[in-house]
């Protein structure tokens, strides 16, 4: 999974006839890596389409090799436990028999449960180092699924190129949630209540627009204004549209 960073969106401004803004999506992100490694394959192609399978392909061969090898590791293992915990009932069998036989001495009995003991600490180490080498696995699985970068969202900007290495933070790519649009715009204070419970209109049409929040502390550029957010459907980003209420 990568890292994102959400970038807070544009507004802009208000003339005496009305509220104009640019719409935006409804969020951003710029990804960040979070593996290292040669980047050997890039499909710009992708750019400005909301594509869905891998675009970046960062080198991945010496974990595939190291992951072979820790399921071969695995599987060995496995073959091997199965053998120790046979041999294991076998000898807390054979211990538990001579705990209940008159005939056999104190000396017989501590030899029989030493070799008993020996056994269960043999079969145990042999769980553990299993269940150590399914966590690199595991580990590794995750990592090579993270070296073929795919995206949720519309891919606006890719930042790699082929023969690049990334490091932990390197930016690789923008990409925006286009499921929604957003506008900020500034309504003098004195006219907040007015604009609460009307309809939003983009362009002198009626739309889904709705307020998300007002703030309500005035803004630091437009001091007798609050900011106000709205969220809705809109064909384009980057348009900058005349919003009114009515």
């Amino acid at each position: 999974m990568h890292l994102i960073y959400k970038i807070i969106g544009i507004s802009l401004v208000t003339f005496a006839f009305g509220y104009y803004s640019k719409v935006e999506p409804i969020n951003s992100y710029v990804i960040k890596s979070d593996i290292t490694g040669k980047v050997v394959d890039v499909n710009r192609s992708v750019v400005a389409t909301n594509y869905k399978g891998v675009v970046i392909k960062v080198d991945s061969y010496r974990d595939e090799v190291n992951l072979k090898n820790y399921q071969n590791q695995v599987k060995n293992l496995k073959d091997i436990l199965k053998t120790q915990k046979e041999t294991m009932l076998r000898k807390k069998d054979t211990y538990e028999s001579y705990k209940k036989l008159k005939s056999k001495s104190h000396y017989e009995r501590n030899l029989k449960f030493y070799d008993y003991s020996n056994s269960l600490i043999t079969y145990n180490q042999t769980k553990n180092s299993i269940s150590n080498l399914e966590a690199n696995v595991a580990t590794l699985k995750d990592t090579i699924s993270k070296k073929n970068i795919s995206f949720k969202n519309y891919i606006y900007e890719i930042d790699v190129h082929k023969g690049d290495y990334l490091n932990f933070g390197s930016i690789i790519a923008k990409t925006m949630n286009l499921s929604k649009k957003k506008l900020y715009i500034y309504v003098p204070i004195n006219k907040i209540n007015s604009i609460k419970n009307k309809k939003v209109y983009i362009n002198s049409k009626l739309s889904d627009f709705k307020i998300a929040y007002i703030e309500k502390i005035a803004d630091s550029k437009f001091v007798t204004s609050y900011k106000v957010k709205l969220i809705g459907n809109y064909p384009t980003c980057s348009q900058i549209v005349k919003v009114e209420f009515k």
